[in-house]
């Protein structure tokens, strides 16, 4: 049965994948001559009827496919796949206008299937598929396709032993997207190609296109051309290193420094990215995101600002005064003609117009907003972008288009006709479905792509939070709640893959891959028939592949996770995975753990300062990474803590104890209740257990500059053996990473170099105010501990 939310364990190793057109395929060196046969039926999304039948067809060049429809559509189907199919595997098949008697690939349209439905037959002698439609018969093809052995697959062997079956299967939900934010991170029209592949491979049908946003316009717009001459390029701060997340600290563009990160699709490009999907039979999905959000749209054009101020397009972060006068006649002018442009280049149903995380303050202040409300009988600026959301909504019905919107749009009521995709939660997505409006689930915590996928201080530092394969396949796309009546508001789901830390196209397949094989399996198998453990297995020959290949994804599923907890003198480890019964074994002498290590089982305790080392295996095999981590216990362990200047309730931790009770903390704040705040310079005095010699004193701090968290500016250490005189041991000076935006974890080491201490007095001196074109601005930061470690 599915669980709903929990991080479940699992056990097998998943190990490869096969996309069309994804890359360039290297060869393995043995090649074997049969299909292993725990490998056979491995296909994912999981279909619907799967039985399995004795022997195998053999696929080689005498192979002929026959199409019996012989319809423009159907045809297409048929040249695309001979293609793909040579330059995956070196078959060329042979094309037949007559039907053949054996060693075919048969393709019949049929009247009694569903639009995405088909059924494939795979005999001795003939593979016969089934579809009504094109779509079906495509979809067909692509688990035909995971059905060849994968081994002999990627040698372009002269024949290839598919394993005969039958399958009948369809998709359980009409809408099953993936989205790319192109605005954060400019992604060209060939990467957008290969998107639009492995998307095709896993059946997703839905491509949304996040094309503007704060910083960059990516998409040519006649009427409007400085949206993309000024709003398409920025000043590049980029920072490529991945143990520093600093996007969400990044500084404005300042005077003089000249824009030229970015890119844009001309209506020509965009032309040939909506036909490429549609081959494929995905719908391209443009985002043009409004009021908030368009900072990007500011800096082109101001007149449709609230006081046609001097802006630029962002460099990262979430900035003030970024929405579009809501009052301004000009701004629904603008927008008419500019939707108008996007719509008519997009010949899908749907447009989505954002209308997230509007900044509204502009409207506040803005005497012709706050008229307009009392105009309009309005209660709030919320009532006010309803009122935006609806003018906007006529605009694309006048289209004969549909309108969508992230669940903000809710806010001050929803527009007559439009569909809501609930990304902050489900809560959203409910009161939709409840009023009758359709619902694109794609909440945060299970599919946003871009979030961390494994225990965060062994990931990379991208994204933020926490969004793991266990959790993603386990969403319920059909919230609780709702009833049978409700639910068919549910169009379906969608991953997001936000690129506000994703650069480049390694960081994007990373953060991509395997979770958007558990949004796939969501969006096409019916839930009744999901688990997680039977997912986990029908995943290895999909990255197998994909490491073969030179692609990067996450193994972080197959990594075990350490925790810790401080008692006293001693700290308690213990060990987890996501794994169902994990063989996992470690070690704390510094060696590497291999199949014959301890087996862990249950927690230990370690009473000096230990390296711990981890990783999963399988039939003696590692699966995933090592895992490392040192814990030390020092000389302040369990030290009384006197507070001079109090710690700030908010941030509390473990109270008057939190600095010296050896638990430490995770990178992120918000997740982790170790990190002890400080809105005040800090002064803070342990009183050791006797004359101490001290050799160094370090402090660890928390770096989010968006939440004006910033590590301290200087440490100071004084020493006294008495309590009552105290000398200076040691001082930091200036801390260069103090200043530097971003999101990370500082280690600070003191040398001091003292003898006979018996109270230690640390003082840390916070950012204050946060200088210019930092995040915050003008504010006092916070700075978060979590142990003070003195050795």
């Amino acid at each position: 049965m599915k669980l709903k939310y929990a991080r479940k364990t699992l056990t097998f190793l998943a190990l490869i994948f096969l996309f069309t057109g994804f890359t360039s395929y290297k060869k393995v060196e043995k090649v074997k001559e049969t299909v292993k046969e725990e490998d056979k039926y491995k296909i994912i999304p999981k279909p619907l009827i799967l039985k399995e039948e004795n022997g195998y067809f053999e696929l080689d060049n005498r192979t002929m496919i026959y199409i019996e429809n012989r319809s423009m559509e159907f045809m297409n189907l048929e040249n695309r796949f001979v293609d793909e199919l040579k330059m995956e595997t070196g078959i060329s098949l042979l094309t037949s206008d007559t039907k053949p008697l054996g060693n075919s690939i048969f393709i019949k349209q049929v009247n009694d299937l569903e639009a995405e439905e088909y059924e494939l037959n795979v005999t001795n002698n003939k593979i016969l598929i089934k579809a009504s439609t094109a779509a079906g018969g495509y979809y067909a093809l692509q688990s035909l396709k995971q059905l060849l052995p994968l081994e002999n697959y990627s040698t372009k062997i002269p024949i290839h032993k598919i394993p005969a079956v039958y399958i009948k299967d369809k998709p359980v939900f009409e809408w099953r997207g993936y989205m790319l934010d192109v605005s954060r991170h400019f992604y060209g029209k060939e990467k957008v190609k290969e998107v639009l592949d492995f998307m095709a491979s896993l059946k997703l049908n839905r491509f949304h296109m996040h094309l503007a946003d704060d910083q960059g316009w990516r998409l040519e717009i006649k009427k409007y051309p400085k949206l993309t001459s000024v709003g398409a390029w920025r000043v590049n701060y980029t920072n490529h290193d991945e143990t520093v997340n600093n996007w969400w600290g990044l500084p404005v563009q300042m005077d003089g420094e000249k824009a030229t990160y970015g890119g844009f699709y001309t209506q020509e490009d965009m032309k040939e990215i909506i036909a490429y999907a549609k081959a494929r039979h995905i719908e391209v999905i443009p985002e043009i995101d409004v009021p908030g959000h368009s900072q990007e749209i500011l800096a082109s054009y101001p007149h449709v600002s609230c006081d046609d101020g001097n802006y630029k397009v962002a460099t990262g972060g979430v900035y003030k005064d970024n929405a579009l006068c809501a009052s301004k006649e000009e701004t629904y002018t603008f927008l008419e003609e500019v939707l108008g442009e996007v719509m008519d280049l997009f010949p899908f149903n749907y447009i989505h117009i954002g209308g997230d995380e509007c900044n509204k303050e502009g409207w506040k202040n803005h005497q012709q907003c706050q008229d307009l409300i009392k105009v309009k009988g309005l209660k709030d600026e919320d009532g006010l972008q309803s009122y935006f959301i609806k003018r906007v909504e006529k605009i694309v019905n006048a289209k004969g288009k549909d309108l969508i919107g992230w669940d903000e749009i809710l806010e001050g009521g929803l527009a007559p006709n439009a569909t809501v995709m609930s990304w902050r939660g489900e809560q959203g997505g409910i009161a939709a479905a409840k009023a009758k409006h359709r619902v694109i689930m794609t909440p945060n915590f299970a599919n946003y792509l871009d979030l961390k996928q494994g225990q965060p201080d062994f990931e990379p530092n991208l994204g933020y939070s926490e969004a793991l394969l266990s959790t993603c396949y386990n969403y319920s796309v059909i919230p609780d709640g709702l009833t049978q009546e409700e639910s068919q508001y549910i169009l379906g789901t969608q991953g997001n893959l936000w690129t506000e830390s994703i650069s480049d196209w390694g960081k994007l397949t990373y953060m991509t891959f395997p979770r958007l094989f558990a949004v796939a399996e969501n969006g096409w198998t019916p839930e009744k028939m999901q688990d997680f453990d039977d997912f986990i297995n029908r995943l290895a020959p999909r990255l197998e592949y994909l490491k073969a290949n030179n692609i990067r994804y996450a193994n972080s599923v197959y990594n075990p996770w350490i925790h810790q907890k401080g008692i006293g003198n001693t700290i308690e480890v213990s060990l987890s995975s996501e794994l169902s019964n994990p063989d996992i074994r470690y070690t704390i002498d510094g060696t590497s753990p291999t199949v014959s290590s301890e087996k862990y089982v249950t927690p230990f305790t370690i009473s000096e300062t230990t390296t711990i080392k981890s990783a999963i295996f399988k039939n003696g095999k590692r699966l995933g990474n090592i895992i490392e981590k040192t814990y030390p216990i020092h000389k302040a362990a369990g030290a009384k803590v006197i507070y001079h200047n109090s710690y700030d309730k908010k941030y509390k931790a473990a109270g008057e104890t939190a600095l010296t009770d050896l638990n430490y903390g995770q990178l992120l704040a918000q997740e982790d209740e170790n990190w002890q705040g400080f809105n005040e310079d800090v002064d803070i005095e342990l009183v050791l257990d006797g004359p101490t010699d001290i050799k160094c004193v370090s402090v660890i701090s928390l770096k989010k500059t968006i939440g004006a968290i910033y590590p301290p500016r200087q440490i100071e250490i004084y020493g006294s053996s008495d309590g009552i005189d105290y000398q200076k041991i040691g001082d930091s000076g200036f801390i260069k990473t103090s200043l530097i935006q971003g999101r990370n974890r500082i280690k600070t080491d003191i040398s001091c170099k003292a003898r006979n201490i018996k109270n230690l007095r640390i003082k840390a001196y916070l950012i204050n105010p946060i200088p210019d074109g930092h995040h915050k601005e003008g504010q006092k930061s916070y700075l978060l501990i979590d142990e003070v470690i003195v050795f």
